[in-house]
């Protein structure tokens, strides 16, 4: 059973709305798109998970998915997927990369090599896994849960990746995704003893979903940009162009006629991302280039946020701001 559902983080988000607000010429352009291309991919792999935890018997399992939270001691970590039953918890990490991959668990890397003959080294997701299982047991441990048994998995989710140098005890730590409701299948058959009965798993599964943060990214400030340098305006889902404007109930973008009632709706998501999580009246009107205060008025009526002030120094949050719509 789906407890929490799979989301693009704030991060990929951010950087979408970067990528849309950044001229293709701004010198930081190309080297955000290659960061961006990175999480794109990353997500692709987590995403390719989900299928095959559909062959899991959900009735039995709380599936949370991307949870992020903080453990004991102020560090947050985030996992891809995190299955709880009542007997032990899985704590599954995605691996989307291709080629001939080997895993160093002497010098805690993973190595693919490539076919000109070079190598190139990366992180250990089974040190990473290894650490999200000691932090969860931090984490449980603080919220005064009962000690439930952990075990973690790496999951190589990429269709054109395989192993070399495999041995018995390696392959107990990772698996293939195909391979994966049997992987998982096997482990819950090694914890059979029942540690939370099903009023303490509801509320361990509750208390988690409510202490998951949203990872939180400073576009500006990271990548040394100016917020004039950001593209202002209504833009079009269509076409890309910010020459959308207002007639009558429709958003109209004037290089290709694309109507659109939620436009709008984008362009303050966008602010939200990049510039800040409360916004005024004339912020609103400057960003997307309304022609009036009365219609920035209307639009942030419209949206019923929350606000603090009055007449012109109204200010609105946009923390829980989030688009539903389509263009």
């Amino acid at each position: 059973m789906i407890k929490k559902h799979r989301e693009k983080s704030n991060r990929m988000l951010i950087h979408e709305s970067g990528l849309r607000r950044l001229s293709p010429t701004h010198p930081q352009y190309q080297f955000i798109e290659q960061e961006y291309g990175k999480m794109k991919y990353g997500y692709k792999g987590v995403e390719a998970l989900d299928y095959y935890l559909t062959f899991l018997p959900h009735e039995n399992y709380h599936i949370l998915h991307g949870l992020r939270i903080e453990d004991s001691k102020g560090r947050y970590f985030q996992m891809d997927t995190l299955l709880i039953t009542s007997t032990h918890c899985l704590i599954i990490d995605s691996k989307y990369v291709s080629g001939k991959l080997e895993f160093d668990e002497v010098g805690c890397q993973l190595i693919r090599h490539k076919s000109d003959g070079d190598i190139e080294r990366m992180a250990d997701p089974l040190t990473q896994v290894s650490r999200h299982r000691y932090q969860l047991s931090l984490w449980l441990e603080h919220h005064g849960f009962p000690s439930l048994p952990i075990a973690n998995l790496v999951a190589l989710t990429h269709n054109k990746s395989h192993l070399v140098k495999t041995s018995p005890s390696l392959m107990k730590k990772v698996t293939f995704l195909t391979n994966l409701p049997n992987r998982v299948n096997e482990i819950n058959a090694l914890h059979k003893t029942e540690v939370l009965n099903k009023k303490e798993l509801n509320k361990l599964t509750k208390t988690l979903i409510k202490k998951h943060t949203p990872d939180s990214f400073k576009f500006l400030q990271t990548y040394n940009i100016k917020q004039e340098e950001l593209i202002k305006g209504v833009m079009c889902m269509n076409c890309g162009s910010n020459t959308v404007k207002k007639k009558r109930k429709y958003w109209t973008c004037k290089r290709c006629n694309t109507q659109s009632l939620s436009a709008h709706l984008y362009a303050i998501e966008d602010y939200k991302f990049l510039i800040a999580i409360t916004i005024q009246n004339k912020d609103l009107r400057d960003f997307l280039l309304l022609s009036s205060a009365s219609e920035a008025y209307n639009i942030l009526v419209s949206l019923d946020l929350p606000s603090v002030g009055h007449k012109k120094g109204r200010i609105y949050s946009l923390e829980h701001f989030k688009t539903s719509f389509s263009p």
